[in-house]
């Protein structure tokens, strides 16, 4: 299993950077600053999110006019999208729960204000050395996310607006290749209007949902030469703690 250990510094002047770094504290901020501004950020932890919604809200049960226990499907689609499928198709079965992005948002309140270096010793297996990683700190951000519940009947909807709710006590732990401790709070639920499907006198309603998820958005990781340059570092092993 690979291992880290991490130490945080802050931005003083005064403050050197250890002597096997090679160079002082603001020098790396700046290295890593003109790094970000040319690198370009991939948008995997964005998608690990919403398949975690996903999975999450997936197969919810309630119980159909026959006392029956139906689970229910979640899949990704913004309302606009999903209202022109259920129109245009017959064979799409309600209910249903849709997943998609709203907005993101700062997170002033957990904003460090000073410039923050993120260290961490990397342990690799085939030189037999350990190896020292360099970063900003994480940017922290509130991503907001809209859950829809499409149905046919309010008893229906009643039974699946519950099951939603009941998640959050008071919150979810968001748990994914990227982030283990952040949370998905429910902001606030709307009852949205209900419109035909097809050519059929069916009617769909719908309730949305507002998840706000309060997580990171990660800094690349930069690894640090004997020489105190920085190069690109890039891992697929999962690390742990």
């Amino acid at each position: 299993m690979t291992t880290y250990k991490e130490t945080y510094y802050s931005n003083d002047d005064a403050f050197r950077a250890p002597a096997s770094l090679g160079s002082s504290h603001k020098y790396m901020l700046n290295q890593l600053r003109q790094r970000e501004s040319k690198s370009a950020m991939p948008l995997n932890s964005y998608k690990e999110i919403v398949r975690f919604l996903i999975s999450r809200f997936n197969d919810l049960p309630y119980f159909n006019e026959a006392n029956e226990t139906v689970l229910v499907k979640c899949r990704y689609g913004n309302p606009e999208r999903t209202i022109a499928k259920l129109k245009d198709h017959d064979n799409i079965i309600v209910p249903l729960i849709t997943v998609s992005q709203n907005n993101i948002a700062e997170a002033p309140t957990r904003q460090r204000y000073s410039g923050v270096l993120q260290y961490r010793t990397y342990w690799d297996d085939e030189k037999q050395r350990a190896m020292r990683i360099v970063s900003l700190i994480d940017r922290p951000v509130t991503i907001q996310y809209n859950l829809n519940i499409w149905c046919k009947y309010m008893e229906d909807m009643d039974q699946l607006s519950q099951k939603v709710r009941a998640a959050f006590n008071p919150s979810i732990e968001l748990n994914t290749n990227f982030s283990k401790d952040s949370k998905i709070f429910l902001a606030s639920e709307t009852n949205n209007y209900s419109f035909a499907v097809a050519d059929k006198e069916d009617r769909i309603i719908r309730k949305s949902f507002t998840l706000s998820v309060e997580t990171y958005i990660k800094s690349p990781e930069y690894l640090i030469t004997s020489t105190g340059q920085i190069e690109d570092f890039k891992i697929d092993a999962e690390l742990s703690k």
